[in-house]
């Protein structure tokens, strides 16, 4: 039996979400250790962000309008800008009459100075951030106005300058990032670098508590007698355990609350029994094996899921590598089956099992498919999507990226895997694919960084970020994507992944091998 990657991915979303209930949303954290987990509940702001109406610059503050909030962040009305705070109306009289307006400085305000009032007439210096004087409506920055400097007893204004400065000019009204009460980061938000900034301008120490999604506990399962621990001798015909730490690995960069590992022999009864120990001791939300489930005559993991699971299904989705797939439920908890070759078993994580994951806990983002340039020609399979690896080398004149392909395309070739930043998706049935033809990619981690230096000591060019994909803006015209880890995310909880509405489709039948 065969299935497209589309459908196959529908598959192990249905199958992962059973295992999903009320009970298993949310786990609270302190936030010195919620980084990288995803908010299960809106956080809401306790104060106004700024907190203080201030300068967006540093310059003279002018009064235009009373800006009043009840602690937004900022808390109150700050400055821009280093400049003078003013009366926008204090300026009408050389709006006017085109003539050049003189107004005496009073005081000097610093960023982190209490609040003071604005006598009318006047300008008051203020330095970017500080809070805006009681009675300024607006900045004006020092290099506009006569003489360009804070040691002077007043500056002269030109009409120019008074006619295109309106109330608000260079001022940061208080919350108007956030104000106090409303929403400052959704439910789904990835705590990133710039998600832990915006905690702490909110006033939240490391010990406040947040609520995030609980990622799933994985039971690992690895092995086949020819396979055995990395440290011990390496005897002829053994094979040194790679699956179980790249899934370990995998898994909890994928948001998984907790991971543990099992080996097994090609022993269908012992398999079966040591599983179900685990399952019954460790009580996973989800058992993901690596291989043991193809065509040959010691498939230990289909053979004893086939005689003792519930639902099981073996068969070949049309991709290449990652063919032979599996699915299954045993003892109530959902099983994965993917294949055992090194690159197959990353592949189908990345392709299938991370928008399963991402559908049913929402602890990870999905997959985030872009678009590319080849700079090589490419012969398509016939029957089957091929997922080869690839790496970002550099942009066209129109910022589309481009990119090479990373070692060939057997799947056991894990170094090279290791040094691609992006799976490159080569539909299958088609031509081939000349130098140029744009093709579909996910940006996976991995790759390999240019040096820093030339050997010379000068700076190197850097290639674009690996992942960069692009996207098309809303004129059409293409534009860069670059996908952020360190930031703030909304991540859905149903929608799986496609690749980009551009790029082929996979839902044609597919080979049964």
């Amino acid at each position: 039996m065969s299935r497209s990657i589309a459908s196959h991915r529908r598959a192990l979303a249905v199958l992962l979400c059973r295992r999903r209930g009320p009970a298993d949303d949310a786990v609270a954290l302190p936030l010195a250790r919620a980084a990288g987990r995803v908010l299960a509940a809106d956080l809401v702001a306790p104060l106004d962000l700024p907190p203080h109406t201030n300068s967006q610059m540093d310059g003279f503050a002018v009064r235009v309008a009373d800006l009043v909030a009840p602690l937004d962040l900022p808390p109150h009305t700050n400055s821009q800008m280093d400049g003078f705070a003013v009366r926008v109306a204090d300026l009408a009289r050389a709006r006017e009459t085109g003539e050049a307006v003189t107004l005496p400085v009073r005081g000097t305000r610093a960023a982190g100075a209490v609040p003071a009032h604005h006598a009318p007439g006047t300008a008051t210096a203020v330095m970017t951030g500080a809070v805006i004087p009681d009675g300024a409506d607006a900045v004006l920055a020092v290099e506009r106005v006569s003489p360009s400097r804070f040691d002077t007893p007043s500056i002269t204004v030109d009409a120019e300058l008074a006619r295109t400065t309106p109330e608000g000019t260079f001022v940061r009204p208080v919350g108007s990032d956030v104000a106090r009460g409303a929403v400052a980061l959704p439910a789904g938000t990835l705590l990133g670098a710039a998600a832990l900034g915006a905690c702490a301008a909110l006033g939240l120490t490391d010990t406040a508590t947040v609520r995030v999604r609980r990622g799933p506990r994985v039971l690992v399962v690895t092995g086949g007698d020819e396979v055995i621990p990395a440290g011990t001798e390496l005897r002829p015909g053994a094979l040194y355990d790679a699956n179980g730490p790249l899934l370990a690995a995998w898994l909890r960069e994928a948001g998984a609350e907790h991971v543990i590992r099992m080996a097994v022999r090609d022993d269908p009864a012992a398999f079966v029994a040591a599983l179900a120990a685990a399952v019954d001791a460790e009580r996973p939300d989800l058992v993901i094996t690596s291989g043991g489930i193809s065509a040959g005559a010691f498939e230990v993991v289909r053979q004893g899921l086939e005689a003792h699971a519930d639902d099981s299904w073996f068969g070949h989705v049309a991709m290449q590598p990652g063919g032979p797939q599996g699915t299954a439920v045993f003892h109530g908890v959902p099983v994965v089956c993917v294949p055992g070759n090194p690159v197959s078993t990353w592949v189908s994580c990345e392709v299938l099992v991370r928008p399963a994951l991402a559908a049913a806990w929402g602890a990870c983002a999905p997959p985030r498919w872009g678009t590319a340039v080849l700079d090589e020609p490419v012969v398509p399979l016939e029957a089957r999507t091929q997922l080869r690896r690839g790496s970002i080398t550099g942009y066209d004149d129109a910022g589309v990226p481009q990119v090479a392909l990373v070692g060939g395309a057997s799947s056991h070739l894990l170094t090279a895997a290791a040094r691609a930043d992006v799976l490159v998706q080569i539909p299958h049935g088609g031509p081939r694919l000349p130098s140029g033809a744009t093709v579909a990619v996910l940006p996976v981690v991995g790759g390999v960084l240019p040096p820093l230096h030339r050997s010379d000591g000068a700076p190197t060019q850097r290639p674009p970020t690996a992942g960069t994909a692009t996207d098309r803006a809303p004129s059409g015209d293409p534009v860069a994507v670059v996908p952020s880890t360190n930031g703030t995310r909304t991540l859905g909880t149903t929608a799986l992944d496609a690749p980009p509405h551009n790029a082929p489709t996979d839902d044609a039948p597919g080979a049964t091998a």
